[in-house]
């Protein structure tokens, strides 16, 4: 997220890593980066030393959830897995009130400016390692019910200030999601959980980092086992080259695609100012209705 979250200071974190991380810790810095959880720098004596990922409380990404996400990561024996770091208590996540906090260290690198060419063979390693035990299996987080949903949220007022231009993107497309919908719950019924193997969830450029002499695959809370197109629609949607079964990676876009919409549609049918979080949630509830699907041009 680009703003603070109202809820929590900067004292609040530093006192947090102090107590479940790096005692020495004498300094944070929030960092406006990364989309849907909140950032900090972590320094000791002026030297950044842990990135900490604070993440609301949502039904995608709970506690347990993350936990389980992030001890199944630290258990790949895989080079390019960067894994969040367990706290005093050998949890990888720690409450700080309605919200979850892990950290990772520090890694100086960047992001590159296109996805990165040895992606495909990342994932082939990744989709061949042994499961976690801590790895729990992919099921789908689009309600069965999503059109009646959408169109009950539609009867309700939009009165913030993005509202009325969210309300009005969504009933232009609601025929288009409708359909979504319908096609969705019929691939779902096709996933064969005797397939599944660990899957990163979002192994797109913005979660590739350049450190170290190698590339690094981050942010590891969505880690589950599922079928492989999970991963692979990131590589079909860029164009690559990759054998995959087209209808799971159909499945793996409308899943996005429908979340994004349902969460972004709740978000500005709520209350909210305009800030820039507001506006970005905007574009991508636009960007969501009118896209091409991955795999078409």
């Amino acid at each position: 997220m680009l703003e603070r979250p109202p809820d929590v200071t900067d004292d609040d974190v530093l006192a947090l890593v102090r107590r479940h991380w790096e005692p020495r810790a004498d300094a944070v810095e929030h960092l406006p980066v990364g989309w849907g959880a909140h950032h900090w720098r972590v320094d000791v004596a002026g030297e950044p030393i842990l990135f900490l990922t604070l993440d609301p409380d949502l039904p995608r990404h709970t506690r347990a959830t993350l936990e389980a996400a992030y001890a199944a990561a630290a258990a790949l024996d895989l080079p390019f897995v960067w894994p969040s770091v367990p706290s005093a208590d050998d949890a990888f996540t720690v409450p700080l009130g309605a919200r979850t906090a892990s950290v990772t260290g520090w890694l100086q690198g960047r992001r590159p400016e296109a996805s990165v060419p040895e992606l495909p063979g990342m994932l082939a390693d990744l989709h061949a390692a042994p499961a976690p035990a801590t790895a729990r299996a992919w099921g789908t987080e689009i309600p069965s019910d999503l059109s009646i949903l959408l169109r009950d949220l539609l009867q309700r007022d939009w009165v913030g200030p993005l509202g009325p231009a969210a309300r009005g993107l969504l009933l232009e497309h609601l025929a288009a999601v409708g359909g979504w919908a319908r096609e969705h719950g019929r691939l779902v019924q096709l996933a064969d959980p005797a397939t599944y193997v660990v899957t990163h969830g979002e192994p797109h450029v913005r979660n590739q980092w350049l450190a170290r002499g190698r590339t690094w695959l981050v942010d590891w809370e969505s880690l589950l086992l599922a079928p492989r197109e999970r991963d692979l629609a990131t590589l079909v949607h860029e164009g690559r080259d990759v054998d995959h079964d087209p209808q799971m990676v159909r499945l793996f876009d409308l899943e996005w695609r429908l979340s994004e919409v349902w969460s972004f549609a709740q978000w500005l049918q709520g209350p909210h100012t305009g800030d820039t979080d507001d506006h970005t949630a905007l574009g991508g509830l636009a960007e969501e209705l009118t896209r091409p699907h991955f795999g078409e041009r």
